[in-house]
């Protein structure tokens, strides 16, 4: 059972490997202008990326631009979105939005 775990670990790892992403285009910033956060979490994630070997090629989006009945407006700033889902698994907002935060 010991060899079997070890060889699917390898086999897991290799297939990751494999299929490496070479754009990060379904990952989104959300920001605002004035967010104090901002620069730290952009300086986070992408050390994080390019520890990980992924390019830093994401959207990077200011909420201001954006149309207001957009949901991304909803979103308090700093926020990164994975193929449009909030990757610390907050829920998508609901209309009326808020200002975010």
């Amino acid at each position: 059972m010991g060899k079997f775990i070890v060889l699917l670990t390898l086999a897991i790892a290799t297939v990751a490997t494999l299929a490496k992403p070479t754009s990060m285009k379904e990952l989104t910033f959300l920001t605002r202008d004035g967010c104090v956060n901002t620069p730290d979490m952009v300086n986070n994630l992408d050390d994080a990326l390019k520890s990980l070997g992924l390019p830093t090629d994401y959207a990077y989006i200011d909420i201001g631009t954006l149309p207001k009945r957009d949901a991304r407006t909803g979103y308090p700033t700093p926020t990164v979105l994975y193929n449009g889902k909030d990757i610390f698994g907050m829920p998508a907002p609901k209309p009326p939005f808020d200002v975010p935060s």
